[in-house]
């Protein structure tokens, strides 16, 4: 089991949670408390999603190289 998808995974979903929950905590209450918090939810799940965006890996090589490397030798001339 890859550890790192599970917890990119988890943080993906954590966001979307925080984020959907902090604009109903919003726009439900006329609190200026509860606002703050949910303010502070939805800035604490775009947190986590720009986290996921960075660190979810693009392409996978394996452990190889994705182009192949070639060998040259280097040739010194005389100039004299």
């Amino acid at each position: 089991m890859d550890w790192g998808f599970t917890i990119i995974f988890i943080l993906a979903i954590l966001g979307a949670a925080l984020v959907a929950g902090g604009v109903v905590m919003y726009r439900g209450s006329k609190s200026t408390v509860a606002r703050a918090f949910g303010v502070a939810g939805i800035a604490g799940g775009r947190v986590m999603w720009a986290i996921v965006v960075l660190v979810t890996p693009t392409g996978d090589t394996r452990g190889k190289s994705p182009a192949s490397v070639e060998h040259f030798e280097v040739v010194q001339e005389d100039s004299g």
